[in-house]
Parts: structure tokens; C-alpha cells; sequence
């Protein structure tokens, strides 16, 4: 990654770019060193040791196939209140941002699986782990730009571009900080596509709460972001967080 070209990219120029050859996560370091910034910050690293996602799922980042980079947003977490409305917003703002950057420079159709993946023809192309450090909020964003999943179908994942790319790491990287950067302000603004983005509406899933596995039709997205659920008895359940499946996928993969 060129961290000159990204920086001459960006919409904010007091932005901190940091690249490393080699890390366990960015969201690791990025946490690690939100404390000590003044102002946002990015993380990027050619390979991660221990990528991870959400409930510990392990992200596979192999080496400079993949965007593999953490954001740090400078005190977007400040009171209750705030705090309480962001975090829930942070992952959907991220999947939004991510979607349009690739509409954008490339001629995907990209989709999102709620809670945190980024689809492509039912594929993952990106994974997204949102956290906090105090009063910052983190967003790790994996995107598989070029890696080869040939050997891998148990993945079920794919990658943006084959051996002939549009558009540069570089570019999809600062495309997608600049969203980031528009959304801080107001993290729910982006709950209108993500809803029209959502590809699981229609779809039967199975979800697990309290150590318990349930099934149910997906029927949208309320405002608060979460996954409406109706069971066959007709009851509606609204899941903020957990572990997801599809039923009836050729090759289902749990949200983390």
C-alpha cells in the first residue's frame, strides 16, 4: 500500500496514515494507539497474523492480496447518548461505505449481509469488525482485492478483481475512508441503503439466542438496524446481534 498516494487522495488531510509489512490485527494496533492520536487515524498492514471478526472469527488475510486496514475516528463516542446511537450505526456505515466505493470504481454489484459481510454474487468480499477505544470508535474493514480462494471454496469467498484490476488498492482505500468521514457526523444516515442493500430480505435463516436455535423468514431492517425475523407462528423477533445462517444456501457462512 502507498500511503503518499492514499493521503493525496483524502477529503481530510490531518488524517494519520500508519502502515506496517506485518501485524496481528490492525483493530489490535489501531486500539492500542487511539489514546495517543490527536486526530483520525488508518491503520494498514500488507498481512494479519490473527485477523479476526466478530464472536472470534478468524478473518484470512494473505499477503498483499487484500485492503486490510483499521479507522480510527477521533471522539465520535463522547457521551451516553452519542455513544449508544454510533456504535449501532458504526458496521452499517462501514458496509454502506465499502458498497459504494466499489460501485463506484469497479463494475460489481456489491450486497450486504447484516450484520458486518459485503457480498458479491452471494461470495464475501469484505468483513467488518467495529469496535471502541474510549471515546473512538474503530472500524476494521478486510477487503479480498486480489487473493486467489481457488484452493479455499469451503470459504465461500471471493475477490473484487482476477489479474487485470480497475482500480488500485489505494484508490478503494481512500474512497472508502472519505465515506467514512462523511458518515461521522450522523453514523444513521446511512441506514436507507443500507436496507436496499440488504440481500437476506425474503431469505430463511437460522439464528441462535440464549443457546437456542431458532428459524424464521428475514422480512427486513427496522431503524435501530436490526434484522426483523418472522417465525412460522407469526411472531416477529428483532435481533441486534448473534450469529446467522441461511438455509438452504449452497455454501452458508455464519455472520461474525
Amino acid at each position: 500500500m502507498n500511503i503518499e498516494m492514499i493521503k493525496s487522495l483524502l477529503n481530510n488531510q490531518n488524517t494519520a496514515l500508519f502502515r506496517f509489512d506485518s501485524v496481528t490485527s490492525t483493530n489490535i494496533i489501531a486500539k492500542e494507539k487511539a489514546p495517543l492520536l490527536n486526530n483520525n487515524a488508518v491503520f494498514f498492514t500488507e498481512t494479519q497474523t490473527a485477523g479476526r471478526g466478530r464472536f472470534g472469527h478468524k478473518f484470512i488475510s494473505p499477503p498483499e492480496t487484500g485492503i486490510y486496514m483499521s479507522v480510527v475516528l477521533k471522539d465520535v463516542l463522547k457521551n451516553v447518548l452519542k455513544n449508544l446511537q454510533n456504535i449501532s450505526f458504526l458496521t452499517p456505515a462501514a458496509a454502506v461505505a465499502v458498497c459504494r466505493a466499489v460501485t463506484a470504481l469497479t463494475a460489481r454489484k456489491p450486497e450486504i449481509k447484516w450484520v458486518n459481510d459485503v457480498l458479491i454474487g452471494g461470495r464475501k468480499l469484505c468483513g467488518i469488525l467495529s469496535e471502541s477505544a474510549g471515546n473512538d470508535a474503530v472500524i476494521g474493514i478486510g477487503i479480498n482485492y486480489t487473493t486467489d480462494f481457488s484452493a479455499l471454496p469451503e470459504l465461500n469467498a471471493v475477490s473484487l478483481f482476477g489479474n487485470n484490476p480497475t482500480c488500485t488498492r489505494e484508490e478503494l482505500a481512500a474512497f472508502i475512508i472519505n465515506e467514512l468521514e462523511n458518515f461521522k457526523n450522523d453514523f444513521k444516515s446511512c441506514l436507507k441503503e443500507y436496507k436496499a442493500l440488504s440481500c437476506l430480505t425474503g431469505q430463511e435463516i437460522s439464528y441462535v439466542h440464549n443457546n437456542e436455535t431458532f428459524f424464521g423468514t428475514v422480512i427486513g431492517i427496522d431503524d435501530s438496524a436490526r434484522l426483523l425475523v418472522k417465525s412460522k407462528s407469526g411472531e416477529i423477533t428483532a435481533l441486534s446481534s448473534g450469529e446467522i445462517m441461511l438455509i438452504r444456501a449452497v455454501n452458508s457462512d455464519s455472520i461474525s
